[in-house]
């Protein structure tokens, strides 16, 4: 009577969304050189003007980084997502982050997912860029149909690019 018990299913959304305001950029132009060379997979950095982490895809959280920097996602076309709080940030040890989602949980795209705090970040003389990658893209490179971005100014959970996975 009340949906007490329903469970929430993963929402079929293809779209990426910004996962906080700031200006996309495109993956080749981020700091790392694992992420820019696309070892870690397809994607895009947004380089942030507030710390508010929004997840840019819909899906089911499978990971979060011990140290909070990095959170997986999977959505529902198995396409995995993986949201890297700027670069290097391992090393600050959980300090700047706050995560508000955990494993298991279900996410659509623009839900709060974190919080970074961008000022401890640039003091630590770090990146603050927040990188956006489709981990299995190699593996799902047959079954990817192409992946769409929009560089630029953007506002957390603005559509800023699609995915298509081939049946």
């Amino acid at each position: 009577m009340f949906g007490f018990g329903k469970k929430k299913k993963v929402a079929e959304d293809n779209t990426i969304y910004a996962p906080v305001t700031g200006k996309v950029i495109d993956l080749s132009e981020v700091s790392d050189p694992v992420f820019a060379q696309k070892a870690m997979g397809e994607g895009l950095g947004v380089k942030p003007s507030d710390g508010r982490i929004v997840s840019p895809v819909a899906g089911t959280v499978t990971m979060v980084a011990s140290t909070k920097h990095a959170l997986g996602i999977k959505m529902a076309n198995g396409l995995e997502v993986l949201v890297h709080m700027g670069v290097d940030t391992v090393d600050l040890k959980g300090a700047p982050f706050t995560i508000s989602v955990k494993v298991g949980d279900i996410v659509n795209g623009g839900d709060a997912i974190a919080t970074m705090d961008l000022d401890q970040v640039r003091d630590a003389g770090l990146d603050d860029v927040i990188i956006v990658v489709i981990t299995n893209s190699a593996d799902k490179l047959d079954h990817l149909d192409h992946l769409d971005l929009t560089a630029g100014d953007t506002t957390a959970k603005s559509q800023v690019g699609s995915v298509t996975v081939k049946n």
